[in-house]
Parts: structure tokens; sequence; C-alpha cells
């Protein structure tokens, strides 16, 4: 009945670090260092079960929705957390199960040698013993007891609560790992897409690049002295680069599509469609703070978790107060011994230990005290109840922190990104322009690398915001435990 309640703490504030910003346009390398390093840092949920409902869905494109719908259903991290609700919950059944009828009994069949005499039995005057071992017959003894607990005098009601009580626990904690699983998910569905939707800006700074190498290479070889050959190796670098980003940005979309893969269920060889092939940015309302803290308030594990957890400890407290109280019970019990080779009838005393039974009933208290471990058993609960007092106010404050920096996150994405857009369109006139007057012989090649670098900056912000926005959605709805 010593039932824990919250054996874990659990993280209020989980922190996030925002992408890095670049706040001047210099030449290609540096506007790169960044693009695929989230996409290179996936989060790696637990090896999920094999199913067939996973296969049969395989070559159906599926949505942020669909793969989260199918992650709850096959990953062994949920899997395992709804195991251990059933682990609590026959625990408590265990509990319950404690007043229930007892009943034991041993049986046993064994031989025995004849003996007679040694005190007067029925109507016998002899009672000199005598015996024979040189005759043997079976001797059969049963035993049996019937045992009914009518009362524990409050520490059974106690414990049940108790043990109830932590099954309510552990329910919100599968919540939790639910919920930090459909975010998981939502991010590495929006990780793929980043790397997906900067791979078509990468080609098209290549393709510029490369024309501008081409045309460079005509105007060096025809000597004009337009171009040089520190501007031609400098274009060069500059494909070199985007070649090798390229390479990143795909590996990066295999390696997201490989953790999706794993996160529902199918083994990394199956096949897989997805309904979505671009990072676009959310535009749903976003609730107001004050609205978003009381969806928190009402539906985040945590907080359940502590609610239960204060009715645990209490009831497990008061079910170790009560632990040297006796427990009254209701009991049968009955004995029955037969064997050939011993006399039957009663001795002097009345009494035949091999050929006799008895049966009687009785109503009795059962003591088991023990004042030492009793008293430090209810200061353990004493102390777990001052620990989940102390979770409960962190949590007051923790939530709302949390729901406020996740919704301000979301909001400050949103708005960057629309400003990054604006940069998008004022850059791809700079790439587009710089690049014609290189080929026309106007412009040089620092001024091509500067343009597609300016324009693959600005496209990269752009998307940065973008992914941070779905990312603080994911962790809304983290934060305000959204079902």
């Amino acid at each position: 009945m010593t039932t824990l309640a919250g054996k874990r703490a659990w993280s209020v504030l989980r922190a996030l670090v925002p992408p890095p910003l670049m706040s001047r346009v210099l030449v290609l390398p540096v506007l790169l260092l960044a693009l695929v390093l989230p996409v290179l840092g996936l989060p790696v949920l637990a090896s999920p079960a094999q199913e067939d409902e996973a296969a049969s869905v395989a070559a159906v494109p599926l949505g942020a929705d669909d793969c989260v719908r199918l992650a709850l259903a096959h990953s062994a991290r949920v899997l395992a957390a709804r195991a251990d609700v059933e682990v609590y919950r026959a625990q408590a059944d265990q509990v319950e199960a404690l007043l229930s009828v007892k009943f034991s009994a041993v049986t046993y069949l064994a031989p025995m040698y004849r003996a007679d005499g040694g005190v007067t039995f029925g109507q016998q005057t002899t009672s000199t013993y005598t015996h024979d071992l040189g005759d043997w017959g079976p001797y059969g003894h049963f035993e049996g007891r019937i045992v009914k607990p009518l009362s524990t005098f409050g520490r059974y009601t106690a414990g049940v609560t108790a043990a109830r009580e932590r099954v309510a626990i552990e329910q919100e904690r599968a919540r939790e790992v639910e919920n930090t699983v459909r975010s998981e998910v939502r991010r590495l569905y929006a990780l793929r897409l980043y790397a997906l939707s900067m791979k078509p800006n990468l080609e098209n700074g290549k393709e510029i690049v490369a024309k501008a190498i081409s045309k460079g290479e005509e105007m060096y070889a025809a000597d004009s002295g337009e171009v040089t050959l520190p501007d031609l190796m400098r274009l060069k670098y500059g494909a070199g680069e985007i070649d090798r980003y390229l390479r990143m940005a795909n590996d990066g979309i295999q390696l997201a599509t490989l953790a999706i893969k794993q996160a529902i269920g199918l083994t990394l060889e199956e096949p897989i469609q997805f309904a979505d092939d671009k990072l676009m940015p959310p535009n749903e309302d976003v609730p107001s703070l004050a609205t978003l803290i009381e969806e928190a308030r009402e539906n985040r594990p945590e907080v359940a978790e502590i609610t239960h957890g204060k009715i645990a400890t209490a009831a497990w407290e008061d079910a170790e107060r009560r632990a040297n109280l006796p427990v009254l019970f209701v009991g049968a019990a009955g004995q029955a011994d037969w064997s050939p080779m011993r006399p039957k009838g009663y001795s002097a005393t009345y009494y035949n230990l091999y050929n006799d039974f008895f049966f009687g009933a009785a109503v009795g208290l059962k003591f088991d005290i023990d004042l030492g471990a009793a008293r430090t058993k209810a200061a353990e609960a004493r102390a777990k109840a001052r620990w989940v007092e102390a979770e409960d106010a962190l949590a007051k404050t923790g939530i709302p922190l949390q729901v406020m920096k996740a919704r301000q996150e979301l909001v400050q994405h949103r708005d960057l990104a629309r400003v990054a857009d604006e940069e998008v369109k004022s850059t791809r006139k700079w790439m587009t322009f710089s690049a014609a007057a290189y080929a026309s012989g106007t412009g040089e090649a620092r001024d091509v690398l500067e343009g597609v670098a300016a324009y693959l900056l600005a496209k990269k912000a752009y998307y940065d915001h973008v992914l941070g926005a779905f990312q603080a959605k994911a962790d809304v709805e983290l934060s305000i435990g959204a079902r």
C-alpha cells in the first residue's frame, strides 16, 4: 500500500535555441554556413513496433497530421508509457484484492507402519506399545483454512486511494509522452520541408553562377581585360560551395525522411509519400496569451499529475499511519487424518493423531506492529507530499512562462517571415541585374557573387523564420497540452 506518487521530476521550462541569424552579406561560404545544420541534428524517436497498418498507408501521401496519428499508434515510447499505465493498474487491482477471501490447504499421502497400544484406545485394556515394521499401509492428511479480512480500520481504503491515484498519474504521464512525440514528429516534418524549400533556391543560384562562369571564361579567353583570373576563380569557388551545400541539403532531406519513417512505424526500406513539398508559413490566428494560459491550466498533463499526486501522497501517509492497526477477519479451519495402520477411537486424552478430524470458525484480529517502520514510511510520504507542493509552485509560474515564450516566438517568426519575404524580392532583383550586368561586360564577378549571396541569405532567413514559426507552433501546442 506504500504507493509512490510522481517518482520523477518533470521540467516546466524547455529551452529552445533560436536559429542563427546573419546580419551582413559577405561571400557565399559565409551565407551557406548553417543551411542544413538543423536538418542534420534531427532528434531520433524510439524504435516503433512494425505494424501492418503503417505498411498499408505507405503508398498514401501523408501530411503532418497523418504522420502524428501513425506515430501515436506505433511509437515505442508511447506504447511503453501506455504499458506502464497497465502495470500500475494491475498493481492497484492487487491492492484492492487484499480484502478478498483467502484459502490455503495442504494434503499428502505417506506410507505408515503398523503400531498399536501405548495408551488405552476404546475398549482395549492393554497399554503395551507394539509395532510391526514388516506391515505397511497408507496415511492420509488434509488441513485447510479460509479467511476473509473484514476491515483494516482505514488502511485499506487509504491504500486503494493511493494506488488508484497513481494509475491516474501514469495516465497523465502517458499523455505527456504522446504530446512530446506529437511535437517531435511535427518538427521532423517541418525540417524536411525546410531542406526541400531551400534546394530550388540553391539550384537557381547554381545556374546563375554557372552562366557567369561560362561568360567569364569566354571573356578571359578573349583577353579583353574585363575578367581577371581571380574573378574567374572566385566564381568557381562560389559554384563549389553551392554544390557542397546542395549535397548537404539532399542528405538532410533523406535523413528527415528516414526519421519520419521510423516514427510512424515503417521500416527504413519501405516507400513513403508526403502530401507537402514546400514549407509554407502558418496563417492561423494566434489566440491571446490569457486564453492559452487558461487552456494550459486545464489541459496540461503535468497539472493533472500534481492534482493526483497531492491526493495520492495524502492517502499514502494515512495508510502508513494506520499500519500498526490490526486486521479484523473471519475464518474457518479444519483438519482430517486417516490410516488403517493405527487404531481407531480416542485415547485417554480424547485425541487420535492418525484417525480423527475437526473443524471450526472464528472471528479475530491480526496484529503486525512495527512502530519504527510505520513512522519512517509516513515521514517518507510527507516528504513526497512536500516535493509535490514544490512542483506545484514551479508549475504555477513556469507553465505560463513557457506558454508566453512559445507564443512570443510564434508571433515573432511570423512577423519576421513577412519582413524577410520583402528582402527576398529586393535581393532577387539585385541578383538578376548583377548577373545581367556581368554577362554584358559592365559588371564584376564580385557583384554576381554578392547578388547571389544576398538572395540566398534572404531566402534562408525567410525559411528560417517559417521553420521557426512551425516549431514555435508545435511548442505552443505542447505548452498548453493540446490533445
